[in-house]
């Protein structure tokens, strides 16, 4: 999930300025003429008192639900993503839906001796996903764990884990 700084700005109620110097530092890619910053990232430069706007930022961005793939230089994000989050509930809601994803690789048949050397990392990565990052934060039904982690860890595996971790 991506959010425009205009959409940021909009969705946390902050002049343009002072949403830009917030994602000065965040990645981002360019989407036509406009940057789009990782909604993870973005929700973590929220000050204490405009937590209150999580869901109009998980409102406002964009989101490609076909796509499964997170690059693993995202790992990083992932873990400070996790360290962030500002209630028990989604603390909460994030160990079920990290515990749901490793069952449900483990109980797949294509879990492999590749995939279980980098179950952690992927395990981590999965917060990344759009119906678990949007769980994560808002609540409400979890996505279906059960078919989504096994395609998601099958796309998402690979040797460069080591080197990002």
């Amino acid at each position: 999930m991506d959010i425009t700084l205009q959409s940021y700005s909009t969705a946390v109620g902050v002049c343009e300025t002072t949403a830009s110097r917030r994602l000065a530092g965040v990645f981002h890619r360019m989407r036509g003429r406009k940057r789009s910053y990782p909604l993870a990232a973005a929700l973590q430069t929220l000050k204490r008192k405009e937590h209150h706007s999580i869901p109009a930022l998980v409102a406002a961005s964009q989101s490609d639900r076909s796509n499964l793939h997170v690059e693993p230089s995202a790992l990083p994000m992932a873990m400070n993503f996790t360290e962030w989050l500002p209630s028990a509930a989604m603390k909460e809601r994030l160990r079920a839906a990290q515990n749901a994803f490793v069952v449900a690789v483990a109980n797949s048949p294509l879990c492999a001796p590749a995939l279980v050397e980098n179950l952690d990392a992927l395990r981590m990565l999965f917060v990344l996903n759009d119906e678990v990052l949007r769980f994560v934060v808002l609540g409400g039904t979890p996505p279906n764990i059960d078919a989504l982690a096994p395609a998601f860890a099958v796309t998402n595996n690979t040797h460069t884990f080591r080197e990002a971790a």
